[in-house]
């Protein structure tokens, strides 16, 4: 694709720069080649770098008491409410119309790890849950800080066994 740019004066050039960038940012949006959130059948609840639990797990949760004492283990983020320091709430979910996944990886002395859960399927009675595990190559650069990534997602109720499939890339 060619562009051809004539500029007359600053407030010409300012107007076709600005014309220009909604232009392409129009374009990216409305791209076919990208399906929105709702693609996904889940909805992520959280993920990150830290959690205090520090081994690797895989977690179905299934109702409101189990969701809080899993929070209320994995919570790392404080609030400051009223001058006091409080554990953040744990995030809603319906449990009436929603599971909870969660995977852990556990502890790790650098950076450069990470967890997530890539595909869900759903065949009859069986759901499988694919989980993407990033790990640092011998030559990358990493944080020197100890890190404990995890993944928390939404899916349609179930309540059935769900298996947990790893796959790796570094």
């Amino acid at each position: 694709m060619s562009c051809y740019l004539l500029v007359a004066s600053p407030f010409t050039m300012k107007t076709i720069t600005l014309t220009a960038t909604c232009a392409l940012l129009l374009s990216f949006m409305s791209s076919p080649a990208e399906a929105g959130p709702c693609s996904k059948p889940w909805r992520e609840i959280a993920s990150g770098s830290q959690s205090n639990i520090q081994e690797a797990t895989r977690v179905v949760i299934q109702d409101q008491e189990q969701w809080r004492k899993w929070w209320g283990k994995h919570n790392t983020v404080e609030n400051l409410i009223d001058g006091k320091i409080a554990p953040k709430p744990p995030p809603k979910v319906d449990f009436e119309k929603e599971t909870v996944l969660v995977a852990t990886l556990g502890r790790h002395s650098t950076g450069g790890y990470a967890i997530r859960f890539t595909e869900i399927d759903r065949e009859g009675e069986a759901v499988t849950a694919t989980l993407k595990i990033t790990s640092p190559g011998p030559d990358d650069l990493v944080t020197s800080a100890l890190t404990s990534p995890f993944s928390v997602i939404a899916i349609p109720k179930y309540e059935g066994c769900v298996e947990f499939v790893e796959k790796t890339a570094n």
